[in-house]
């Protein structure tokens, strides 16, 4: 849209600070693949409750096992994506136990990997062991299917879905025995029952003098006998216990992933598929949070339009939209689906999300503006948001958008404590908070747009090129 024909509210909602022609461009080189599955696993840690960092050293574990065997380099680069994103599964589906039985993500997985489904589901949910059975048995083939949407090859996918197979034939999903487990999927399962005994101690010193040990207990019954032979030999090095404990290990895993074939570049289309299929797994953790992401994301790029915004700054905005929740996999789903007013101890985990979101999008070289935005989308103009208690101006203009955008799209969704609203009482709902909540001059810009473009359920999607 020109500029000499924007709507007068369109004009009055940039900040005067602003050039009205500035360019946001897109990052000078965008993320590489490895990097975003680097950063974004770090999102699953959060869905898990695990200690910062397990999916890195799980990477890290199993790709020096991988150098150690002699491996090719397709199949390292295989073993890098599959133990960074092994875990994928696991957010839907910890989301839909935790609201079932009402428990916390750590009371499904503090016993580590090894232990059986069955087994497990007794102790956290004896009145509903069937279904929690059979959530927790489907979740390495639900994390097969987000490294499909990921657009990772097939042995990725096949060493997921087979993370949780033993050596002796008693895991799952399919039972697979010994070398009928491809071997990928080997590694990532010794590298994940390796991590959890290393995680499990107080400090190095005594991982290192216990592992042997505890590995003798997996040893041709969880573990290929080949790769604990060779775990015993890798531990024995200074240098593998220096790494293991880097505090920038997730940085380091990405710098060091085996070159990408001839044809693979950095690409903002990889990007937006990470961000599209990650915003998803960030709508899972809610009961009735379906597309919110996208639909915010969709919004704000309207948004963007009418205010002029230029192609490369419209394509950062988007990706922060679609991520601005990204940080809800580190709040509990039975907060997130709580139907009441949240304790203090739960808004206070609520409140988490940003920072979080900021945490995961700023891991990733280039996008440390965009992660800012999200870091501020809960932040008000009357300085009573969070995290930093902002106010007016020192908010983004992009951090304000997406505020709006976020607010309408909940308020025309279903929630646990209401119904969804209808556009023309969002609307009347979001003035009542102009000025004070959200961004007066955003909201008017909003309320000026057509009911058709305002739809969280038919706003049309921009033809703009990613």
């Amino acid at each position: 849209m020109p500029a000499n024909k924007r709507s007068t509210a369109a004009r009055a909602a940039e900040p005067k600070h602003q050039k009205q022609d500035e360019e946001q461009p897109w990052p000078l080189a965008a993320p590489s693949q490895a990097e975003l599955a680097s950063a974004f696993a770090q999102g699953i840690d959060l869905a898990e409750g695990h200690r910062p960092g397990h999916a890195a050293r799980v990477c890290y574990i199993a790709t020096n096992l991988a150098q150690a065997l002699g491996l090719s380099t397709e199949v390292r680069r295989a073993v890098s994506y599959a133990s960074l994103l092994h875990d994928a599964g696991t957010v839907s589906t910890a989301a839909e136990i935790c609201r079932l039985i009402n428990v916390s993500e750590e009371a499904i997985f503090y016993s580590g990997p090894e232990r059986p489904p069955e087994q497990l589901a007794l102790e956290i949910a004896p009145n509903d062991t069937e279904v929690v059975v059979k959530l927790l048995r489907a979740h390495p083939e639900q994390g097969a299917q987000v490294a499909r949407d990921l657009n990772c090859d097939a042995t990725v996918q096949e060493a997921i879905a087979s993370h949780h197979e033993r050596w002796d034939g008693h895991g799952y999903p399919q039972s697979l025995k010994g070398e009928a487990i491809p071997i990928v999927g080997r590694l990532v399962a010794t590298a994940d029952v390796i991590e959890f005994l290393i995680s499990g101690e107080d400090n190095a010193l005594v991982a290192r003098r216990n592992l042997l040990a505890e590995l003798g207990e997996h040893d041709g019954l969880t573990l290929d006998p080949e790769l604990v032979q060779k775990t015993r030999e890798l531990v024995g090095s200074d240098a593998f216990w220096l790494g293991i404990y880097r505090d920038d290990l997730s940085q380091v895993v990405a710098a060091t992933f085996p070159e990408e074939p001839q044809g693979v570049d950095r690409s903002p289309a990889h990007l937006y598929t990470f961000a599209k299929v990650f915003a998803g797994l960030a709508d899972s953790k809610g009961d009735n949070t379906k597309h919110h992401n996208q639909r915010t994301a969709d919004l704000a790029d309207h948004l963007a339009e009418a205010l002029g915004f230029s192609a490369g700054r419209r394509s950062m905005l988007h990706i922060a939209a679609l991520l601005h929740n990204v940080g809800l996999l580190g709040v509990p789903a039975r907060v997130i689906a709580k139907p009441d007013i949240l304790s203090l101890k739960e808004m206070e985990a609520m409140r988490k999300h940003p920072t979080y979101s900021e945490m995961i999008l700023g891991a990733l070289p280039g996008m440390e503006e965009a992660a800012r935005w999200v870091g501020a989308h809960h932040e008000r103009p009357d300085a009573k948001g969070y995290p930093e208690m902002w106010e007016a101006e020192m908010i983004p203009i992009e951090a304000r958008i997406i505020a709006v955008a976020d607010t309408y799209v909940a308020l025309t969704s279903t929630r646990p404590y209401r119904g969804a609203l209808s556009d023309k009482d969002a609307r009347q709902v979001l003035k009542g908070g102009a000025g004070t909540q959200l961004d007066a001059k955003v909201v008017k810009l909003l309320c000026s747009l057509s009911p058709t473009a305002t739809s969280s359920r038919t706003a049309p999607r921009s033809r703009r090129k990613r």
